[in-house]
């Protein structure tokens, strides 16, 4: 319906009560009587009796000058009788913000003195952009009913010699239950499926684990770690038959939240939320607070809002399982309230945060699920490789070097493992045996070798702790804590994250702290930075798509929205300043508490967002694209 009834009524009129009413009581119907000019019941009796959009402009008159004060928006049907002629209309909106009249005076083309005939109040307009306009105000966002339904899932027969503690088909919990079951496909594969064919998923081939200027063949990037990842978790999965779909829908999906530029891009973007960076530090010195950013918690942002893949709700409607163990697989150590900012659910934060929580001996909040906790430690021993590699392939550690520094007692049993595989390499050459690359090929084995001891260590130590757990009740207490387990598991022995730590610390030195890493960390802080500032000051400058989520995220907190795409200009440029200003302007009477400062935190998460999904190249690309 682009048609709409237009009606301008004086403050003083009578039957305004009747408006108010109907908005008191949330859209109840009211009688509006037409008793103006002949052409206002022409134009009324014209109509069909379909309903159409209502919007009353209620005006003061100060001389000759007539002033809109607010706007009543509702629907309307026409009600005729013999001897008299009404609207049976239903307001749903009351609306007194001075940028929202401004835009629709300016998008009606209306004026009130020059527009209506002399003793008319009544006209039917046609714009179909003003009705898409206004009924983004008049009507609430829309919101998936299925949310409250209660799922029951079948059991899968192939599951059933999976572990006590594993989890099935049948424990699985999601915001919005699945409806169709075809192909027989488990929900934890429905988990993987979806998050192989995400965009965020695509996009983490373009995003490097080290920002370096060497981005040749071999060049390392989010999606080969995490398919690393995926691989050795499943190899610790099988072992301990666990559920592999739900190992492997947790380790492809765990990055799927990271920045461009690496850890650094996390840092930045960090560093600009918490006031360390100029931009808002004024703002958050006087108390606003945007809730920082780390890539795990904003993994949860990306498969619970930002992916768009249904009609019906946001996000990939992924387990519960599947996003405890993305959010776990690294510390959760941002400020308590900060998760509120990247999960919206209030089941899924019930559940994320239900006790008794499993953590760490340093207190490390860690999986409910031991599927979870596998991608957890998967995570690290693949770090622990890809560093050595990189560390070799860069020439800043040689194989000698690094026997070196297992020279300790603690690391000689590995010190002995790189010599055997050199031993085997001799005894290749007098064999006549020799590769392409000799130096690589010995540097593969010893990263290969490393995996697999940092496996085996993982597997005797969790299944040492899972024995203990069993004898001590673990299979009832798994089942009291709605299929959850409530210490941590899975497991490097002492020795084991010993050697991992200091492996870490030796690549510290030899890598992260290295000239060439530490420029190009600096470089991509710089990008972030300069990204933010101008999207932060000229939001104009952001992607269309992403104009799209601000204003439905302005709609969740207020009615006083203005269209982006379809609203007058210069209106949207003063609305932009006060947003970022952060300061609501006197002249708005109709505003919550603080608005424009929640519209600022809007504002500043949705960048946040852009950017954090953003590919190495096309952050590169936008940087200096805008730097013109």
């Amino acid at each position: 319906m682009s048609e709409f009834i237009m009606i301008k009524a004086k403050n003083s009129l009578p039957s305004l009560k009747f408006l108010e009413e109907s908005y008191n009581t949330k859209g109840e119907e009211r009688h509006f009587n037409v008793t103006g000019s002949d052409s206002d019941k022409a134009a009324v009796r014209g109509l069909s009796d379909d309903s159409y959009p209502v919007y009353i402009l209620v005006f003061s008159e100060v001389g000759s000058k007539q002033k809109v004060e607010y706007l009543y928006l509702g629907s309307g049907v026409k009600c005729s009788a013999e001897r008299s002629l009404s609207l049976r209309v239903s307001i749903l909106q009351k609306v007194s913000n001075q940028s929202v009249i401004d835009n629709f005076l300016s998008c009606s083309e209306i004026d009130l003195t020059q527009d209506f005939d002399y003793a008319s109040y009544i006209s039917v307009e046609n714009s179909p952009s003003l009705v898409k306009q206004m009924n983004f105000i008049t009507y609430p966002l829309y919101k998936s009913t299925k949310a409250s339904q209660i799922a029951t899932y079948t059991v899968i027969d192939e599951e059933k010699s999976l572990h006590p503690l594993a989890q099935r088909n049948e424990y699985c919990i999601r915001d919005y239950p699945s409806v169709r079951t075809e192909y027989n496909r488990g929900e934890f594969q429905r988990d993987y499926e979806r998050i192989v064919h995400s965009k965020a998923f695509r996009r983490m081939v373009d995003k490097a684990q080290i920002f370096s200027a060497e981005k040749g063949d071999h060049y390392r990037t989010r999606m080969t770690h995490s398919i690393v990842v995926s691989q050795i978790a499943k190899g610790i999965s099988n072992a301990l038959k666990l559920n592999n779909y739900l190992t492997d829908a947790i380790a492809l999906g765990h990055d799927m939240g990271h920045t461009p530029f690496g850890h650094q891009g996390e840092r930045t973007l960090n560093a600009v939320l918490n006031g360390e960076k100029p931009l808002l530090k004024s703002l958050i010195e006087e108390g606003a607070t945007y809730g920082g950013f780390k890539h795990n918690y904003h993994s949860l942002r990306v498969a619970t809002r930002l992916e768009e893949k249904y009609i019906e709700f946001d996000g990939l409607n992924l387990s519960f399982q599947t996003l405890d163990g993305i959010w776990k697989h690294t510390k959760t150590n941002l400020p308590n309230n900060s998760l509120i900012n990247f999960a919206s659910s209030s089941t899924l934060h019930a559940y994320l945060n239900s006790e008794p929580i499993p953590r760490t001996p340093d207190g490390q909040a860690v999986p409910y699920t031991l599927e979870g906790q596998v991608v957890r430690v998967a995570d690290e021993i693949a770090q622990r490789s890809h560093d050595l590699e990189d560390a070799f392939s860069a020439k800043r550690l040689t194989v000698e070097e690094l026997k070196n520094y297992l020279l300790l007692g603690k690391m000689h049993e590995l010190k002995t493992q790189i010599e055997q595989i050199e031993e085997d390499f001799i005894k290749a050459r007098e064999s006549n045996h020799f590769g392409a690359d000799d130096d690589e090929l010995l540097q593969e084995r010893i990263s290969s070798r490393i995996i697999h001891y940092f496996i085996n260590d993982v597997l005797i130590q969790s299944n040492t702790n899972i024995d203990r757990y069993l004898l001590d009740d673990g299979e009832s207490k798994f089942e009291r804590n709605g299929h959850k387990v409530d210490k941590l598991l899975i497991e490097f022995s002492s020795k084991g994250k010993n050697l991992c730590d200091y492996l870490e610390k030796i690549i510290s030195k030899k890598v992260i702290n290295s000239g060439e890493v530490s420029l190009f960390d600096s470089n991509g802080a710089a990008v972030i930075e300069s990204l933010f500032t101008s999207y932060y000051n000229n939001p104009r400058l952001l992607h269309r798509g992403t104009l799209r989520r601000i204003m439905q995220d302005f709609r969740k907190i207020t009615k006083n929205v203005i269209d982006f795409e379809e609203g007058d200009p210069r209106i949207i440029e003063k609305e932009w300043h006060k947003i970022i200003n952060a300061k609501a302007s006197k002249e708005d009477r109709d505003l919550v508490e603080n608005e424009y400062l929640l519209k600022n935190r809007v504002l500043v998460r949705n960048i946040t967002d852009f950017i954090a999904g953003m590919t190495d190249s096309y952050a590169i690309n936008e940087y200096n694209n805008i730097r013109r």
